[in-house]
Parts: C-alpha cells; sequence; structure tokens
C-alpha cells in the first residue's frame, strides 16, 4: 500500500472549447482579455444612446433626426454588413482563425471615425467654407452640423457592427459551454462598469466636454483590440463545405447559391424564428427607443444630467452584486428560466415608470427595477443564442436575425417613435392615480411605456421558444436542426 506522501499529483482540470483546451489559469486568462475589451465594447456602444442624442439636441437636432441617425441608419448598416459577414466569417479559415482577422483590420477604422464625432461643428464649418459643398449642403433639409454628425456616425457604425458580428462570434468560439453563465455574467459585470462610467462621470459633461470623451474611449478601443487580437487564440474548424454552385461556377452562380444556402439554414426552423422574435423586441427597445429615454427626466422631470447620470448608476451597483450568481443560476437551469423572469421585471419596471414617476425617488425605484433587469435580460439572451444556434452556424443565424431586426428597427420601431414625438411635442395629459397623485403625461414618457410593450412581447415570444426546443429534444437533449 503506498503511502500518501507517494501518491502522484492530480492532473489540472482541463476546460474545452471546440479543439482549444484551457487550464484554470489559462481560462481565467482569456476570460480577463475578452472582459477587458467588453468594457470599450460598452462604453462604444452606451456613448451612442446617452451622449450621443443630448450631443445632436445640443446642436438643434429634432426628434425625428435622432431617431434617424441613432436608429434607423445603425439598423440598415446591420442589415446590411452582419448577415454576409457573419455567413463569411462562420466559413473563414486562417491561420490566425476566423474572427481575429476581422477585428484586427476593423479596429483602426472604428478609432478614427469615433475620434472625429465631437468634431463635426468643425468639419461642417470648414466644408461651408468650400462654395460648392456649401450650396450643395443647403439644398438639403437637414442642418449642415447635424448631416455631418449623421456621415460620422454612419462611417463608425459601419465598422463597429463588423466588430459586434466577429467579436460575439469570437466569444462563442473560444469559451467553453461549462463556464458561458458565469463568463457572460462577469461581461455583463464589466459591461456595466463601462455604463457605470459614462452615466456617473462623463454624462454630466457631454456639453462641455465632448471631445474628451470620444477621444478617450477611441484611443481605449485602439488599445484593448489591439491586444486581444494579438494575445487571444482561436482554435481549428471544421472544414468548409463546397460552393453548392460548383468550383467552376462564375461569381454571380456563387452568390446566388450561397444566398440560398443562407436563407433555407436560418429562416427554415421555427425555433430560430422565435429566438428572431425575443431579439427583435429587446433590441428595438435598446437600438430604436431607449435613446429617447434621457429626456425625460431631463425635460419632463426637470432633472439635470448629473442627476440622472446618478440614479442610473445605481442598478449598475446592484448587478455587480448579483451578477455571478445569476451566471451561475443561467449554467444550471439555462437561459429560458433566467430570461423569462428578467423580462417579467423589466416590464414592470417600465410600467412602473410610466404610471408613477414623479420625482426623483419614484424615477429611482422604477431604474432599479428595469436597470437591474436590463443587464440580466441581456446577459441571459446571449447565452439564449449560445444554447439555441448551432454552433457552426452561429454568426451565420446572428446576421439572419440582423436582417429582420435591423428592418423593424429602421423602417418601423425608430422612425415612428421619432414621428411620435415630434407629432406629440407640447402635448400633455394629467392622469390621477392612487398612490402618485397627479401624473403628467407627456411625449418622453410614452417612450416608457413602448419599452414596455416591447419586453411583454419578447415574453411571449420566448414561451415560444422553448416549445419549439421541446420538439428537438430540450431540456436534457437538445439538437440544434442544421
Amino acid at each position: 500500500m503506498s503511502s500518501p506522501a507517494s501518491r502522484p499529483a492530480a492532473s489540472p482540470a482541463v476546460y474545452r472549447a471546440g479543439t482549444l483546451t484551457y487550464t484554470a489559469s489559462g481560462l481565467r486568462t482569456v476570460f480577463a482579455w475578452l472582459l477587458g475589451a467588453e468594457v470599450v465594447f460598452v462604453l462604444i456602444d452606451i456613448v451612442e444612446p446617452q451622449v450621443l442624442p443630448v450631443l445632436l439636441k445640443f446642436h438643434g437636432a429634432s426628434d425625428k433626426e435622432i431617431a434617424f441617425i441613432i436608429g434607423s441608419v445603425n439598423s440598415v448598416l446591420q442589415l446590411i454588413i452582419m448577415p454576409p459577414l457573419g455567413y463569411w466569417s462562420d466559413r473563414l479559415r486562417t491561420r490566425w482563425g476566423r474572427r481575429i482577422p476581422v477585428l484586427f483590420w476593423v479596429t483602426p477604422f472604428v478609432t478614427l471615425f469615433l475620434a472625429m464625432t465631437p468634431f463635426s461643428p468643425e468639419i461642417a464649418a470648414w466644408l461651408s467654407g468650400i462654395p460648392i459643398i456649401n450650396n450643395w449642403l443647403h439644398l438639403l433639409p437637414v442642418a449642415p452640423v447635424i448631416m455631418v454628425f449623421g456621415l460620422l456616425v454612419f462611417l463608425y457604425r459601419a465598422v463597429q457592427n463588423a466588430t459586434n458580428t466577429t467579436f460575439f462570434g469570437l466569444l462563442r468560439d473560444v469559451i467553453p459551454d461549462t463556464h458561458m453563465g458565469r463568463f457572460l455574467a462577469l461581461f455583463r459585470v464589466f459591461g456595466a462598469a463601462g455604463t457605470a462610467v459614462v452615466t456617473y462621470w462623463l454624462l454630466g459633461l457631454t456639453e462641455t466636454h465632448s471631445r474628451h470623451i470620444f477621444i478617450g474611449i477611441a484611443v481605449l478601443n485602439l488599445v484593448c483590440f489591439s491586444l486581444l487580437c494579438w494575445l487571444v487564440r482561436e482554435g481549428t474548424y471544421p472544414p468548409v463545405e463546397r460552393n453548392p454552385a460548383g468550383d467552376g461556377a462564375g461569381r454571380g452562380r456563387r452568390f446566388l447559391a450561397a444566398t440560398k444556402v443562407f436563407v433555407r439554414e436560418s429562416y427554415r426552423h421555427p425555433v430560430y424564428l422565435w429566438v428572431y422574435v425575443v431579439r427583435i423586441c429587446l433590441y428595438g427597445a435598446l437600438l430604436g427607443l431607449s435613446h429617447f429615454t434621457i429626456f425625460f427626466p431631463q425635460h419632463e422631470l426637470g432633472m439635470d444630467l448629473k442627476q440622472i447620470g446618478l440614479i442610473r448608476t445605481y442598478p449598475l451597483l446592484v448587478w455587480v452584486v448579483i451578477a455571478f450568481p445569476v451566471g451561475w443560476l443561467v449554467d444550471r437551469r439555462g437561459a429560458i428560466d433566467v430570461l423569462r423572469w428578467g423580462l417579467i421585471l423589466i416590464t414592470l419596471g417600465y410600467v412602473f415608470t410610466f404610471l408613477f414617476a414623479t420625482g426623483p425617488t419614484s424615477f429611482l425605484i422604477g431604474n432599479l427595477l428595469f436597470g437591474v433587469a436590463f443587464w440580466v435580460v441581456m446577459m441571459a439572451q446571449l447565452k439564449l443564442t449560445a444554447e439555441v444556434f448551432h454552433p457552426q452556424r452561429y454568426s451565420q443565424l446572428a446576421g439572419a436575425n440582423t436582417i429582420v431586426q435591423g428592418l423593424m428597427i429602421a423602417v418601423i420601431i425608430s422612425p415612428a417613435c421619432g414621428w411620435i414625438l415630434d407629432a406629440l411635442k407640447g402635448w400633455s395629459h394629467t392622469l390621477t392615480l392612487p398612490g402618485a397623485g397627479d401624473v403628467v403625461i407627456g411625449p418622453y414618457r410614452l417612450v416608457y411605456l413602448m419599452m414596455g410593450a416591447c419586453y411583454l412581447l419578447a415574453l411571449f415570444a420566448l414561451n415560444r421558444v422553448q416549445h419549439h426546443m421541446r420538439k428537438h429534444g430540450a431540456p436534457d437533449n437538445y439538437v440544434a436542426p442544421l
């Protein structure tokens, strides 16, 4: 019998993601680089709905113009860029992987266009000094400075959408399924930290220090994503299937054949279609409506930006405390259960704010409800896609989702919201409610009701996702359809 001292040391735990293997320390290292990039990713995403609307309003943009620049432009770009890029990156094979090369090439352009955005007034003034361009600019129904803002947002959002597609595909490729929920919880904690930086420190400085905000975030983007490309490695992937048109087919025939494959694989299965509906509702609220929520406390409750930023920070502090337990719960119970309760809570939070927010205290209560629930929902919906989508078609299916999502936001949700708000400008109605007294309903308060409706519809669609997953073996033996 051997003594305890002579027994061989236990082998370190090994975690797998495709062909990648990690020790515990190696997994923590990959987590660290991805989470650092997430902070920058969220800073860019938060600048648009929270800082840019204030900047545009400061320079005289109407609500319709804000809705078009922030909602419609981005949705159209997602529609154009993300589906073909997702399809192509799923099938890309290089010595550096299928996601890293795209991130490497687009990062400098995101940095450049983001840094230029706050200089739109100076660029517009310079362009107006060129007679031919000045004549052309003044033929347009939009002020030159708003036109330049729109152009630069178009440019940086074009390349940022490429980052979006490949970054989330990279997460799916390099993070083990066994730790995905906990990683996404940390992912959203770091995202919340980035949001806290914007809401607590930067929101109140938007009108006076916009250049410092945009340039600082642009530089962080360049540094963090460059390091990510250098230090994170992808595994190997299965061989790419041959183009159905054949090797000798012309470019047009190959494109048509690839399009048919894309449509057939992406829009045939009801379980995927209902996931698309869930995400249309979530991102319709986030990208099509949420940029107007800043104006309700500012213009209808009479709060200043610093106070609003402080109130919006409190839910982030709560989320930091509960994030890891929620991530553990997602790994243990699955995304659907956690997402369902998150959607219930966020719907109640927006409805409460619409009905009862009359000052800082009640506005804070509503923000705590929907603000905490927002991070639960956004973390769980990412895990939902990882659970439902086939891993070899992840970015393609995300791109297919973006087609219908982009159309809905660009053509219906964002323009309709901007049109309603402009049409109701100056309108108000006083409603007497028990416990709240007289509640003045103005245009920007209605945005909270619209947000609640979006999340309630997402809850219905999620139940349909669960129903169709059962047809493919869920909860214990789910097999993603190809």
